[in-house]
């Protein structure tokens, strides 16, 4: 059974921030793209840890192998800049480390 490729951000955030961030993230960034980014089947979060051990995953579905290129820019699309504007601020004020990644099928069971 395939299945569908996954656009995984990794991030580790200071704790000083955290709790603003997350509410700019989920009720701002992730709130908007969710109606312009159709090729995103799913997007949710999960978070492993505590304090300085935390780390918070964004997962993003993409529709299929096709499609990923066009399902990541829509990150960048003009009527974007603002949130992109907003995203570098955070990264410097409140963003400790962070991956982002499209990850494949390899194996499902």
């Amino acid at each position: 059974m395939a299945t569908r490729p996954h656009f995984i951000v990794r991030m580790r955030l200071d704790p000083a921030y955290e709790e603003e961030f997350n509410n700019w993230y989920n009720n701002d960034y992730l709130a908007t793209l969710r109606p312009i980014a159709p090729l995103f089947t799913d997007c949710y979060r999960q978070v492993s840890g505590e304090g300085e051990d935390k780390v918070y995953l964004t997962i993003y579905e993409i529709k299929d192998e096709a499609s990923i290129d066009e399902a990541l820019a829509v990150f960048d699309r003009e009527d974007r800049q603002d949130h992109r504007r907003q995203w570098k601020e955070w990264e410097k004020k409140a963003v400790k480390e962070i991956d982002a990644r499209v990850f494949r099928s390899h194996y499902s069971w």
